[in-house]
Protein backbone atom coordinates (compact mmCIF):
# COMPACT_ATOMS: atom_id res chain seq x y z
CA UNK A 1 0.00 0.00 0.00
CA UNK A 2 1.65 3.50 -0.68
CA UNK A 3 2.17 6.06 1.37
CA UNK A 4 -0.31 8.95 1.87
CA UNK A 5 0.84 11.87 0.24
CA UNK A 6 2.26 14.96 2.51
CA UNK A 7 0.44 18.04 2.68
CA UNK A 8 3.25 20.87 4.32
CA UNK A 9 0.42 23.72 6.42
CA UNK A 10 2.29 26.56 7.68
CA UNK A 11 0.17 29.60 9.28
CA UNK A 12 -1.16 32.75 8.08
CA UNK A 13 1.72 34.80 10.03
CA UNK A 14 4.07 34.95 6.73
CA UNK A 15 2.70 32.97 3.91
CA UNK A 16 5.85 34.03 1.46
CA UNK A 17 7.84 32.86 4.12
CA UNK A 18 6.66 29.36 3.67
CA UNK A 19 7.35 29.37 -0.04
CA UNK A 20 10.97 28.33 0.06
CA UNK A 21 10.45 26.10 2.63
CA UNK A 22 7.92 24.00 1.39
CA UNK A 23 9.40 23.74 -1.91
CA UNK A 24 12.96 22.42 -0.30
CA UNK A 25 11.15 19.93 1.56
CA UNK A 26 8.82 18.28 -0.78
CA UNK A 27 12.40 17.52 -2.77
CA UNK A 28 10.79 19.48 -5.51
CA UNK A 29 14.15 20.49 -6.97
CA UNK A 30 15.18 17.03 -7.30
CA UNK A 31 13.06 16.55 -10.06
CA UNK A 32 13.94 19.32 -12.27
CA UNK A 33 17.31 19.17 -13.83
CA UNK A 34 19.40 23.25 -13.73
CA UNK A 35 18.88 25.81 -16.10
CA UNK A 36 15.32 25.09 -16.82
CA UNK A 37 12.69 27.62 -16.66
CA UNK A 38 9.30 26.99 -14.11
CA UNK A 39 5.94 28.83 -14.64
CA UNK A 40 4.79 30.35 -11.86
CA UNK A 41 0.70 30.08 -12.47
CA UNK A 42 -0.47 32.80 -10.32
CA UNK A 43 -3.63 34.62 -10.45
CA UNK A 44 -3.22 38.61 -10.52
CA UNK A 45 -6.60 39.49 -9.52
CA UNK A 46 -8.99 41.59 -11.53
CA UNK A 47 -9.67 45.29 -11.89
CA UNK A 48 -10.67 46.52 -8.59
CA UNK A 49 -10.20 43.32 -6.87
CA UNK A 50 -8.24 43.84 -3.93
CA UNK A 51 -7.77 40.39 -1.96
CA UNK A 52 -5.92 38.68 -4.75
CA UNK A 53 -2.38 36.74 -3.43
CA UNK A 54 0.47 39.14 -2.48
CA UNK A 55 3.45 39.98 -5.24
CA UNK A 56 5.95 38.86 -2.45
CA UNK A 57 4.60 35.20 -2.56
CA UNK A 58 5.82 35.32 -6.34
CA UNK A 59 8.87 36.99 -5.31
CA UNK A 60 9.49 34.42 -2.63
CA UNK A 61 9.42 31.56 -5.29
CA UNK A 62 11.25 33.34 -7.61
CA UNK A 63 13.98 33.74 -5.31
CA UNK A 64 13.83 29.85 -4.57
CA UNK A 65 13.82 28.63 -8.06
CA UNK A 66 16.86 31.39 -8.65
CA UNK A 67 18.82 29.53 -6.10
CA UNK A 68 18.36 26.17 -7.72
CA UNK A 69 19.82 28.08 -11.00
CA UNK A 70 16.33 27.63 -12.69
CA UNK A 71 14.58 30.29 -14.52
CA UNK A 72 11.39 31.65 -13.26
CA UNK A 73 9.08 32.60 -15.06
CA UNK A 74 5.00 33.95 -14.24
CA UNK A 75 2.50 33.05 -16.53
CA UNK A 76 -1.00 33.80 -17.16
CA UNK A 77 -3.79 33.31 -20.13
CA UNK A 78 -6.49 36.12 -21.05
CA UNK A 79 -9.56 36.02 -19.23
CA UNK A 80 -12.91 34.81 -21.12
CA UNK A 81 -14.90 37.88 -19.67
CA UNK A 82 -14.83 41.64 -21.07
CA UNK A 83 -12.51 44.03 -18.92
CA UNK A 84 -8.97 44.76 -19.11
CA UNK A 85 -7.86 40.77 -18.88
CA UNK A 86 -9.50 39.91 -21.89
CA UNK A 87 -6.49 41.04 -23.89
CA UNK A 88 -2.54 39.94 -23.21
CA UNK A 89 -1.94 43.32 -23.25
CA UNK A 90 -4.59 44.75 -20.69
CA UNK A 91 -3.72 41.83 -18.57
CA UNK A 92 0.41 42.31 -18.82
CA UNK A 93 -0.92 46.38 -17.73
CA UNK A 94 -3.13 45.27 -15.01
CA UNK A 95 -0.85 42.92 -13.63
CA UNK A 96 1.81 45.43 -13.32
CA UNK A 97 -0.57 47.59 -11.56
CA UNK A 98 -1.65 45.04 -8.79
CA UNK A 99 2.54 45.37 -8.41
CA UNK A 100 3.06 41.95 -10.55
CA UNK A 101 5.97 43.63 -12.62
CA UNK A 102 9.08 41.31 -13.31
CA UNK A 103 10.53 44.59 -10.28
CA UNK A 104 8.65 43.10 -8.00
CA UNK A 105 8.24 39.68 -8.55
CA UNK A 106 11.91 38.72 -10.65
CA UNK A 107 10.77 37.04 -13.02
CA UNK A 108 9.45 37.98 -16.62
CA UNK A 109 5.45 38.23 -17.13
CA UNK A 110 4.01 35.41 -20.08
CA UNK A 111 0.52 35.71 -21.42
CA UNK A 112 0.25 32.21 -22.90
CA UNK A 113 -2.63 32.24 -25.40
CA UNK A 114 -1.48 35.33 -27.46
CA UNK A 115 -3.30 38.96 -27.65
CA UNK A 116 -7.17 37.72 -27.99
CA UNK A 117 -6.67 34.48 -26.48
CA UNK A 118 -6.93 32.58 -29.62
CA UNK A 119 -3.56 30.25 -29.60
CA UNK A 120 -4.29 27.32 -28.18
CA UNK A 121 -2.44 23.48 -28.79
CA UNK A 122 -4.65 20.69 -28.45
CA UNK A 123 -3.94 17.72 -25.98
CA UNK A 124 -5.96 14.38 -26.72
CA UNK A 125 -7.46 13.14 -23.82
CA UNK A 126 -9.06 9.40 -23.22
CA UNK A 127 -12.22 11.16 -22.19
CA UNK A 128 -15.79 10.86 -23.03
CA UNK A 129 -16.54 14.47 -21.83
CA UNK A 130 -13.02 16.05 -22.55
CA UNK A 131 -12.28 14.34 -25.86
CA UNK A 132 -9.53 17.38 -26.38
CA UNK A 133 -8.60 20.24 -24.54
CA UNK A 134 -7.81 23.15 -25.67
CA UNK A 135 -4.46 24.26 -24.02
CA UNK A 136 -2.48 27.94 -23.81
CA UNK A 137 -0.39 27.39 -26.98
CA UNK A 138 2.50 28.92 -25.23
CA UNK A 139 1.84 26.39 -22.52
CA UNK A 140 4.11 23.28 -24.62
CA UNK A 141 7.26 25.19 -23.91
CA UNK A 142 6.88 24.65 -20.03
CA UNK A 143 7.54 21.40 -18.60
CA UNK A 144 7.94 22.67 -14.52
CA UNK A 145 4.91 24.09 -12.52
CA UNK A 146 4.51 26.26 -9.36
CA UNK A 147 0.74 26.29 -8.68
CA UNK A 148 0.14 29.53 -6.84
CA UNK A 149 -3.39 29.44 -6.00
CA UNK A 150 -5.38 31.80 -3.95
CA UNK A 151 -8.14 29.62 -2.23
CA UNK A 152 -11.58 30.71 -1.88
CA UNK A 153 -15.12 30.56 -2.34
CA UNK A 154 -16.52 30.41 -5.61
CA UNK A 155 -20.33 30.45 -7.33
CA UNK A 156 -20.35 27.67 -9.05
CA UNK A 157 -17.89 25.30 -7.76
CA UNK A 158 -17.82 26.06 -4.11
CA UNK A 159 -14.42 26.58 -3.80
CA UNK A 160 -11.49 27.69 -6.10
CA UNK A 161 -7.90 26.19 -5.49
CA UNK A 162 -5.36 24.31 -6.90
CA UNK A 163 -7.16 22.58 -9.36
CA UNK A 164 -8.71 25.73 -10.80
CA UNK A 165 -5.54 28.00 -10.88
CA UNK A 166 -4.33 25.33 -14.00
CA UNK A 167 -7.45 24.01 -15.52
CA UNK A 168 -9.23 27.31 -15.96
CA UNK A 169 -6.20 29.12 -15.58
CA UNK A 170 -3.97 27.47 -18.51
CA UNK A 171 -6.44 26.87 -20.87
CA UNK A 172 -7.32 28.95 -24.06
CA UNK A 173 -10.41 30.81 -24.32
CA UNK A 174 -12.20 27.43 -26.15
CA UNK A 175 -11.00 25.62 -23.10
CA UNK A 176 -12.44 27.94 -21.00
CA UNK A 177 -15.87 27.80 -23.25
CA UNK A 178 -15.93 24.62 -22.99
CA UNK A 179 -15.39 24.05 -19.49
CA UNK A 180 -18.53 26.84 -19.06
CA UNK A 181 -20.96 25.18 -21.45
CA UNK A 182 -23.22 23.54 -19.29
CA UNK A 183 -24.16 26.22 -16.76
CA UNK A 184 -26.06 28.44 -18.95
CA UNK A 185 -28.62 30.66 -16.84
CA UNK A 186 -32.16 31.60 -17.69
CA UNK A 187 -34.10 34.25 -16.10
CA UNK A 188 -37.00 34.24 -13.97
CA UNK A 189 -39.72 36.91 -15.16
CA UNK A 190 -41.33 37.68 -12.22
CA UNK A 191 -38.41 38.57 -10.31
CA UNK A 192 -36.51 40.46 -13.71
CA UNK A 193 -37.20 44.71 -12.53
CA UNK A 194 -35.52 45.29 -15.80
CA UNK A 195 -32.86 47.13 -14.27
CA UNK A 196 -29.91 46.19 -16.94
CA UNK A 197 -27.13 45.23 -14.49
CA UNK A 198 -26.65 41.53 -16.33
CA UNK A 199 -26.52 43.62 -19.41
CA UNK A 200 -24.41 45.71 -18.84
CA UNK A 201 -21.91 43.43 -17.23
CA UNK A 202 -22.53 40.35 -20.00
CA UNK A 203 -18.66 39.73 -21.79
CA UNK A 204 -20.35 38.56 -24.87
CA UNK A 205 -23.43 40.62 -25.26
CA UNK A 206 -25.67 37.64 -24.84
CA UNK A 207 -28.80 39.37 -22.72
CA UNK A 208 -31.05 41.55 -23.96
CA UNK A 209 -35.01 42.97 -23.23
CA UNK A 210 -37.60 40.93 -24.41
CA UNK A 211 -41.11 42.76 -23.34
CA UNK A 212 -38.89 44.44 -20.21
CA UNK A 213 -37.66 41.42 -18.76
CA UNK A 214 -33.82 40.78 -19.73
CA UNK A 215 -33.53 37.86 -22.03
CA UNK A 216 -30.62 35.27 -22.11
CA UNK A 217 -29.75 34.21 -25.51
CA UNK A 218 -27.53 32.01 -27.78
CA UNK A 219 -24.29 33.63 -27.52
CA UNK A 220 -24.07 32.72 -23.73
CA UNK A 221 -21.11 31.34 -22.79
CA UNK A 222 -22.13 30.06 -19.28
CA UNK A 223 -19.41 31.54 -17.59
CA UNK A 224 -22.62 32.73 -14.69
CA UNK A 225 -21.25 36.55 -13.87
CA UNK A 226 -25.30 37.39 -14.41
CA UNK A 227 -25.32 35.18 -10.99
CA UNK A 228 -23.35 37.29 -9.53
CA UNK A 229 -24.13 40.55 -10.51
CA UNK A 230 -28.38 40.86 -10.59
CA UNK A 231 -29.61 42.39 -7.36
CA UNK A 232 -32.94 40.49 -7.75
CA UNK A 233 -31.61 36.98 -7.15
CA UNK A 234 -33.58 37.07 -10.78
CA UNK A 235 -31.30 34.45 -13.08
CA UNK A 236 -31.13 30.90 -11.64
CA UNK A 237 -28.90 28.05 -12.81
CA UNK A 238 -29.55 24.39 -12.45
CA UNK A 239 -26.97 24.34 -9.97
CA UNK A 240 -26.16 20.74 -9.30
CA UNK A 241 -26.18 19.87 -13.09
CA UNK A 242 -23.87 23.10 -13.80
CA UNK A 243 -21.76 22.59 -11.27
CA UNK A 244 -20.77 19.08 -11.51
CA UNK A 245 -20.10 19.44 -15.18
CA UNK A 246 -17.62 22.68 -14.23
CA UNK A 247 -16.26 20.40 -11.73
CA UNK A 248 -15.41 17.52 -14.30
CA UNK A 249 -14.01 18.88 -16.60
CA UNK A 250 -11.78 21.21 -14.72
CA UNK A 251 -10.61 17.94 -13.38
CA UNK A 252 -10.02 16.84 -17.13
CA UNK A 253 -8.44 20.12 -18.28
CA UNK A 254 -6.45 19.85 -14.87
CA UNK A 255 -5.17 16.51 -16.14
CA UNK A 256 -4.15 17.58 -19.58
CA UNK A 257 -2.04 20.38 -18.24
CA UNK A 258 -0.01 18.19 -15.51
CA UNK A 259 0.34 15.25 -18.34
CA UNK A 260 4.10 15.20 -18.12
CA UNK A 261 4.88 17.74 -16.10
CA UNK A 262 6.31 18.57 -12.86
CA UNK A 263 4.48 20.21 -10.63
CA UNK A 264 4.34 21.58 -6.96
CA UNK A 265 1.09 23.01 -5.42
CA UNK A 266 0.24 25.86 -2.97
CA UNK A 267 -3.41 26.66 -1.82
CA UNK A 268 -3.21 29.87 0.03
CA UNK A 269 -6.12 29.99 2.59
CA UNK A 270 -5.86 33.54 3.47
CA UNK A 271 -8.15 36.28 2.08
CA UNK A 272 -10.75 33.72 2.04
CA UNK A 273 -13.57 35.74 -0.03
CA UNK A 274 -17.26 34.67 -1.30
CA UNK A 275 -16.01 34.38 -4.84
CA UNK A 276 -12.60 33.97 -6.67
CA UNK A 277 -10.54 37.20 -7.59
CA UNK A 278 -12.19 37.75 -10.60
CA UNK A 279 -14.61 40.00 -8.88
CA UNK A 280 -13.80 43.50 -10.09
CA UNK A 281 -14.64 45.01 -6.68
CA UNK A 282 -13.22 44.88 -3.25
CA UNK A 283 -14.35 42.16 -1.18
CA UNK A 284 -14.54 41.25 2.56
CA UNK A 285 -12.96 37.94 3.58
CA UNK A 286 -16.29 35.54 4.95
CA UNK A 287 -13.83 33.75 7.63
CA UNK A 288 -10.32 33.81 9.17
CA UNK A 289 -7.13 33.36 7.85
CA UNK A 290 -6.39 29.57 7.59
CA UNK A 291 -2.25 29.49 5.99
CA UNK A 292 -0.74 27.78 3.45
CA UNK A 293 -1.18 24.12 2.34
CA UNK A 294 1.41 22.86 0.03
CA UNK A 295 2.25 19.63 -1.49
CA UNK A 296 3.12 17.58 -4.93
CA UNK A 297 -0.44 16.18 -4.70
CA UNK A 298 -3.12 18.37 -6.05
CA UNK A 299 -5.87 16.02 -4.92
CA UNK A 300 -4.62 15.85 -1.16
CA UNK A 301 -3.14 19.86 -1.52
CA UNK A 302 -7.48 20.96 -1.79
CA UNK A 303 -8.43 18.03 0.75
CA UNK A 304 -6.36 19.88 3.29
CA UNK A 305 -7.56 23.17 2.26
CA UNK A 306 -10.88 22.22 2.44
CA UNK A 307 -11.08 20.11 5.20
CA UNK A 308 -10.38 23.64 7.03
CA UNK A 309 -12.63 26.03 5.49
CA UNK A 310 -15.68 23.65 4.31
CA UNK A 311 -17.79 24.38 7.66
CA UNK A 312 -17.48 28.15 6.61
CA UNK A 313 -17.89 27.92 2.63
CA UNK A 314 -19.99 25.24 2.95
CA UNK A 315 -22.67 28.00 4.85
CA UNK A 316 -22.57 30.51 1.42
CA UNK A 317 -23.16 27.84 -0.84
CA UNK A 318 -25.14 24.71 0.51
CA UNK A 319 -26.35 23.52 -2.81
CA UNK A 320 -22.86 22.99 -4.49
CA UNK A 321 -21.09 20.50 -3.29
CA UNK A 322 -17.30 20.38 -4.15
CA UNK A 323 -16.89 16.99 -3.44
CA UNK A 324 -17.34 15.85 -7.09
CA UNK A 325 -14.77 17.82 -7.95
CA UNK A 326 -12.30 15.79 -5.44
CA UNK A 327 -13.75 12.68 -6.36
CA UNK A 328 -13.31 13.03 -9.52
CA UNK A 329 -9.78 14.28 -9.61
CA UNK A 330 -8.64 11.21 -7.37
CA UNK A 331 -10.70 8.77 -9.79
CA UNK A 332 -8.42 10.43 -12.73
CA UNK A 333 -5.30 9.58 -10.96
CA UNK A 334 -4.28 12.98 -9.75
CA UNK A 335 -3.82 12.45 -6.70
CA UNK A 336 -5.60 10.98 -3.20
CA UNK A 337 -8.08 12.58 -0.71
CA UNK A 338 -6.14 10.96 2.04
CA UNK A 339 -3.11 12.80 3.34
CA UNK A 340 -0.72 13.25 6.01
CA UNK A 341 -0.04 17.17 7.33
CA UNK A 342 3.15 18.36 8.48
CA UNK A 343 3.81 21.61 10.08
CA UNK A 344 6.46 23.92 9.03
Amino acid sequence: MSAEPVVFFAGPEDPAGAVGPMLERSGFFGRVRRRKTVGLKVHFGEEGNTTHLDPAIVRAASIALSFHDLQPVVIETTALYRGRRQTAAGHLELAREHGFGPARTLAPLLILDGEEGERSYDEPLNSELVPVARLAHGLRRIRHLVNLAHFKGHFVTGFGGVVKNLAMGLSAKAGKLEMHSNSKPAVDADRCVSCGKCVDYCPVAAIGFDRYVAHIGPKCTGCGGCLAVCPQEAIRVKWNAASESVQRKMVEYCRAVLRGRAAFHFNFAVNITRNCDCDNHAQEPVMPDVGVFGSLDPVACEQAAWDRTEANLKAIYPKLDPGVLLDAAEAAGLGSRRYRLEEL
